[in-house]
């Protein structure tokens, strides 16, 4: 599953971030909050992990993420010298302004009602210690608010920070200050260095000469030259707003933080999967945090699990889900939750004994499948393998098959394939098929009072189904013998058999395995 095995770059971020080194002279943004007041866009009490120096926030539309942006954008002052970038949206400020203001962010129109009691916290790891700021409205002012352990207010750190907003994929051709601005004058020039220029090669899949972007009245202009030179009049989405990511994050000291919205915009999957291993490796080598938000899947694959941090609103809550496969995270983004784990089993009993025990919180994160006999059981798994992109697989065979049984019947259906190796174990079972060993285990106390439970009988009349049912020649009948016993549809009837020994200690490896790969 992509994002689990972190190579030897994301390790040593990750090192990086667990422990700091105490004479790091820059503070590093571990979490963002919102609590109290009216809430921020319809969010309250929330808390958004930052748990990584290269963290992905994702999440179907309205959840908060470019809110989660915003706020980032305004974890820190700017130190002396230091001017904030603005894009090409608010062209005059960008010769002025120093830093980002919660009111570059968040509108408030006259007759709107009051922020009065809202509390912002921005907390950092600086030079060895753990610190939030906070910041509280008190009417239409955003005041510190006292750390009471510290008895004193602390302030927000120094940082240089820069925002990289969609409008960078705005076509300049459409941009009538842009084509004002640049058709008589060139104005300012910066060139891409060599490794940023490299870099953008690598990306693009094709060679630069140069890439530049020309500043003039506060506007940007990407510029390259390959074996013509061209500016962002004659540019594609993708190329422009990659000459400025790359613009940005060159001028950026060591241990400044980029945020970018919308990280894939405009880039093929190719180049976004290059982008996203090429920030990897600056993190690493310059200490740059990086924070942007995506609805791409090959940007969360690039990364590690632990970078990855969904945003999802259930009623009127908001959360923020951090350490997320690709694969729930889309499903999410989707509006149904797919499988992050396939498992296979014998038959429907078989499945629906897995379902039960895994339980609800991970069960909208497998799919369990009955497949047939034990043989074609190992067919289907040997044929996951051989498929590609697909989630991981766990095949479960009845507890009356041997391992050297198993193990033969993948080796046929594998052929000189020795690399296909399915990972599978056998139910609980004593040497007997799912339904035996269930009803073995119902005649013992704890169970038969479940299953009285279950069926809203006296233990007496449990016990005397349990043995009935064990008398029965073809264990696969279970269900229907119940079922006409008590009036119940047979799959309900299997079902509240099965949940009288979900618990059953037996079964923890197959939860330990499930919540092993979930994670």
């Amino acid at each position: 599953m992509p994002g689990r095995h972190l190579n030897q770059i994301e390790r040593d971020l990750d090192r990086f971030w667990q422990q700091p080194p105490a004479n790091f002279p820059k503070p590093l943004l571990r979490h963002l909050r919102i609590e109290g007041g009216p809430g921020l866009r319809g969010i309250r009490d929330l808390i958004i992990p930052l748990p990584y120096p290269f963290t992905a926030i994702c999440g179907r539309n309205g959840v908060g993420k470019s809110t989660a942006l915003a706020l980032a954008a305004i974890s820190a002052r700017s130190p002396a010298g230091w001017q904030v970038y603005w894009g090409n949206a608010r062209q005059q400020r960008a010769m002025t302004r120093a830093e980002y203001r919660f009111t570059d962010f968040f509108m408030r129109r006259a007759g709107d009602p009051t922020r009065d009691g809202l509390t912002l916290g921005w907390a950092h790891a600086d030079r060895g210690n753990e610190l939030e700021a906070r910041r509280r409205f008190r009417g239409s002012s955003l005041v510190g608010v006292v750390d009471e352990g510290r008895n004193r207010v602390t302030r927000q750190p120094e940082r240089e920070i820069d925002f990289v907003p969609v409008s960078r994929i705005l076509p300049a051709i459409e941009h009538g200050a842009l084509r004002s601005a640049f058709r008589a004058h060139d104005g300012d020039n910066t060139v891409l260095d060599a490794a940023h220029l490299a870099m953008l090669s690598h990306i693009m899949g094709r060679p630069y000469v140069e890439a530049h972007t020309r500043s003039l009245r506060g506007l940007t202009l990407p510029g390259c030259r390959t074996d013509v030179d061209y500016s962002a009049f004659d540019m594609g989405a993708g190329e422009a707003s990659l000459v400025t990511i790359l613009s940005r994050l060159q001028r950026l000291p060591a241990g400044g933080l980029l945020l970018v919205e919308e990280l894939e915009l405009g880039l093929h999957p190719e180049a976004q999967a290059r982008l996203v291993e090429s920030l990897l490796r600056v993190c690493r080598d310059r200490r740059i945090q990086i924070i942007c938000t995506t609805h791409s899947d090959v940007v969360l694959d690039r990364l590690p699990r632990i970078a990855r941090v969904l945003m999802r609103r259930s009623g009127g809550a908001h959360e923020a889900v951090p350490n997320v496969s690709t694969r729930f995270a889309f499903h999410e983004m989707g509006g149904a939750v797919g499988p992050e784990l396939q498992i296979y089993t014998e038959d429907r009993f078989a499945a629906m004994l897995v379902e039960e025990a895994v339980g609800g919180a991970a069960r909208s994160r497998i799919r369990v499948s009955d497949i047939g006999s034990n043989a074609t059981l190992a067919r289907q798994a040997v044929a996951h393998l051989r498929g590609a992109g697909g989630p991981q697989s766990l095949t479960l065979f009845d507890g009356d098959c041997s391992t050297n049984e198993i193990d033969q019947w993948i080796a046929s259906e594998r052929g000189d394939r020795h690399d296909l190796q399915p990972e599978y174990q056998l139910l609980p079972a004593d040497g007997l098929p799912p339904e035996r060993w269930v009803l073995s285990q119902l005649a013992l106390d704890p169970y038969t009072d479940a299953l009285a439970t279950q069926l809203d009988c006296s233990i007496g009349q449990a016990r005397d189904h349990i043995e009935n049912l064990a008398a029965q020649l073809d264990h696969h009948s279970t269900g229907f013998v119940l079922g006409g016993r008590t009036g119940l549809d047979p799959v309900e009837a299997s079902k509240r058999i099965i949940r009288a020994i979900a618990n059953h200690p037996a079964l923890d490896p197959i939860r330990d395995r499930v919540v092993q790969v979930l994670g």
